[in-house]
This record gives C-alpha cells, sequence and structure tokens, in this order.
C-alpha cells in the first residue's frame, strides 16, 4: 500500500532519479553502476547486520563458556601480604572502583606448602594483612574468573559492535566506489571536451 501510494504521487520516481536510477540521458553508465552497487550495499547492510548480531552474541557466548569450563577449578585463597601495597596518586581515588596493585604475598597450597608470589591488592594495604586472592588449581594466582556478568556484557558489546563493524566495512567500500567512479567520469569528461573543446573554440 505505501509503495503503490509512492508511486501515484511520484515520490518513487523522485528517489530513483536521487540514485541515478531514471533515464536522464545526462547519466553515464558510471552513474548507473555506482547505484547498483550502493543499492547491493545496502541490501547487504540489512541482510547481514541482524546476521552479525546474532552470530557475534552466539560467537562470544560460546567462548565465555569454554573460558568458564577452564575455570572451574579457580578457587579462592587466603594470603599474607609480605610487603605494604604500593600507594598511588590521590587523583586515582576520585573513581567508584578501589584501584588495584601488585604485592608480594604468602598462601598456602591443599598439600600444606606454602606458595609467594605478585598478587593483586588494593593500593596502600598493609604488610601483614590477609586477602583473598583467585588461584588456579596449582595455586599459581590468576585474578578473577569470568563470571556471568561480565560474560553477558561482553556479549552485549559484541551483539553492538558487529552491526557498526559492518555498517564500517560496507561505508569504505561504498566509498572506495565512488572515488574509482569519480576518476572513471572525470576521464570520461576530459575524453568528451578534448572532442568537444577544440569544436566550440573554432565556431568562436
Amino acid at each position: 500500500m505505501r509503495i503503490r501510494r509512492l508511486v501515484r504521487t511520484g515520490r518513487l520516481a523522485r528517489l530513483a532519479r536521487r540514485l541515478w536510477l531514471g533515464r536522464s540521458p545526462l547519466h553515464r553508465r558510471t552513474d548507473r553502476i555506482e547505484a547498483w552497487i550502493t543499492a547491493g550495499l545496502v541490501a547487504v547492510f540489512l541482510a547481514g547486520a541482524p546476521l552479525s548480531w546474532i552470530g557475534a552474541g552466539r560467537w562470544v557466548q560460546s567462548g565465555g563458556q569454554r573460558e568458564q569450563h577452564a575455570q572451574q577449578l579457580w578457587h579462592q585463597v587466603p594470603a599474607i601480604l609480605l610487603q605494604t601495597a604500593p600507594t598511588l596518586p590521590h587523583y586515582y581515588f576520585r573513581t567508584s572502583w578501589a584501584p588495584q596493585v601488585e604485592a608480594m604475598a604468602r598462601w598456602n597450597l591443599p598439600g600444606g606448602r606454602e606458595r609467594v608470589g605478585q598478587v593483586s591488592v588494593p593500593a596502600g594495604t598493609l604488610i601483614g594483612r590477609t586477602v583473598r586472592v583467585w588461584v588456579d588449581g596449582s595455586g599459581r594466582p590468576t585474578g578473577p574468573p569470568l563470571f556471568p556478568s561480565a560474560l553477558a556484557s561482553r556479549e552485549v558489546s559484541a551483539e553492538l559492535l558487529a552491526p557498526l563493524a559492518l555498517a564500517g566495512l560496507l561505508l569504505g567500500m561504498a566509498r572506495l566506489t565512488r572515488w574509482l567512479m569519480d576518476r572513471r567520469r572525470l576521464a570520461g569528461w576530459e575524453a568528451d571536451w578534448d572532442f568537444t573543446g577544440p569544436r566550440w573554440t573554432k565556431h568562436r
């Protein structure tokens, strides 16, 4: 119904002329090629944007699930700081999160053995304090695992960025097409002028 209304009012024809799809004698073959390529790129985006949205989300989700599976043996253990954690300039503390720094600490493994290494703790934590650190199955410090909320944030980011990346790629292709067609148009105009210019000069 909407298309019929556009045809009756002539808006569809005007839109076609804007896209160089009309039959004007001023339109060259390069104009029509550029118009069809542009229309094809728009069609690719309309079809590919939903697919890229879904595909990116599933890909990130699958990778995150594998990462979470590999982290099943990760757990927290108490560790005692062997040094006071370095402090940071005051402007770091203006944010809502506590900045983390590296400091030496000691913790016990399941068999009773001790392990010493660098762990992430809040800046300025005093020596001798007990902190909770994440370690893997062999007792190496790992940092926090991938929580479901973090995985969900990754999925949302990927789903938003995938269509934007596709749009950027297609826009680059459209610009390249315009550049190539402009070069051909300029070459055609120059050739026509080489043919017509002397005739005009002769009449004058």
